[in-house]
């Protein structure tokens, strides 16, 4: 299989997962006002899980899993410009899918950037207000959404 979506363990990969951030989630086109930190603690509490995907070797995509019992909250995902509509999202969701079940999540929520929520809709996410609460800072503007694996 040419995809590999694993956790985030290498310098190398933490790299590549900043990388991958800044230059499509924290562009000053999305978020002029905030400054991207790499140490973000997120990144490294207990059940969060940072992922690469990689299309041949090559890393194309992220994803953070945060994963809380039965649920799993699914951030920060951004595949890189230059592989954009190749279906990598499809796929990189289908994977995040797997790991979420595989660590005994049954249900997945999103907070969704709204260009994003048509594509969500379209792989069988629906709008549901989950936790209201998240929507402050940069997820201000999301839409949430929720799935049921």
């Amino acid at each position: 299989m040419p995809y590999e979506l694993r956790a985030v363990r290498s310098a190398e990969d933490w790299r590549h997962l900043h990388e991958i951030r800044r230059s499509v989630l924290f562009t000053p086109e999305r978020h002029a006002d905030v400054e991207y930190d790499e140490n973000h603690p997120d990144d490294r509490a207990e059940g969060n899980i940072p992922l690469l995907l990689l299309f041949e070797s090559r890393p194309v995509g992220v994803v953070r899993l945060d994963v809380r019992g039965e649920a799993a909250i699914v951030r920060l995902v951004a595949v890189i410009a230059s592989e954009r509509g190749r279906g990598h999202g499809r796929i990189l969701g289908a994977l995040v899918e797997e790991e979420a079940r595989r660590r005994g999540a049954r249900t997945l929520f999103v907070n969704a950037a709204p260009d994003a929520v048509g594509y969500y809709e379209k792989v069988g996410w629906r709008r549901f207000d989950w936790n209201t609460s998240e929507l402050q800072g940069i997820a201000q503007d999301c839409v949430q959404l929720r799935k049921d694996l």
